[in-house]
């Protein structure tokens, strides 16, 4: 008698199962023969062109735009790491960076990675590491993900160049 109240039980269960499947699908339908179905809304977009990506400028037309104000506003993302009042944090201080040689500030131990991609932070050094600084020194212990957009790259490099005096 026990077993046929197991056999029973596992059946039921099982047919509960099959009846919890087939009332889902009937709530969930999603489309497949059952006639014409209609969207609820169409979104109409245009066919032609679609998606042109604008041209690049080159770097001594965009430097020679480049507006140091909004570069100060655009600092305040290196400020977590950097300095600009000659002392070092997280990262080293960057008085004096533009023009400056790769890993050259006393007291601060680089990871290496940046003297093999560069020799010195020209302002077109500057502007491809900032893009992505780990693609430009492969293995810098610097965390940071760039900046994609090319103008507040040189307008950063504008403010850090003009607080040389």
């Amino acid at each position: 008698m026990t077993m046929t109240k197991v056999v029973g039980g596992v059946c039921g269960a099982f047919l509960i199962y099959l009846l919890g499947g087939w009332v889902a699908e009937t709530l969930y339908h999603v489309g497949g023969g059952h006639g014409e179905e209609v969207a609820a809304y169409v979104i109409e977009v245009e066919e032609g062109g679609g998606g042109e990506e604008e041209p690049e400028q080159d770097f001594e037309t965009l430097m020679a735009s480049a507006d140091a104000g909004a570069g100060e506003r655009v600092f305040g993302k290196c400020r977590a790491c950097h300095k600009i009042d000659g002392t070092n944090a997280t990262g080293p201080h960057l008085d004096g960076v533009v023009g400056r040689d790769v890993a050259a500030v006393d007291g601060f131990s680089y990871s290496g990675a940046l003297s093999e991609a560069a020799d010195t932070w020209s302002q077109e050094n500057l502007f491809h590491f900032l893009e992505n600084p780990s693609g430009f020194a492969s293995g810098t212990s610097m965390s940071f993900a760039g900046l994609r957009d090319a103008e507040d790259r040189v307008n950063l490099i504008a403010y850090l160049d003009s607080l040389d005096g």
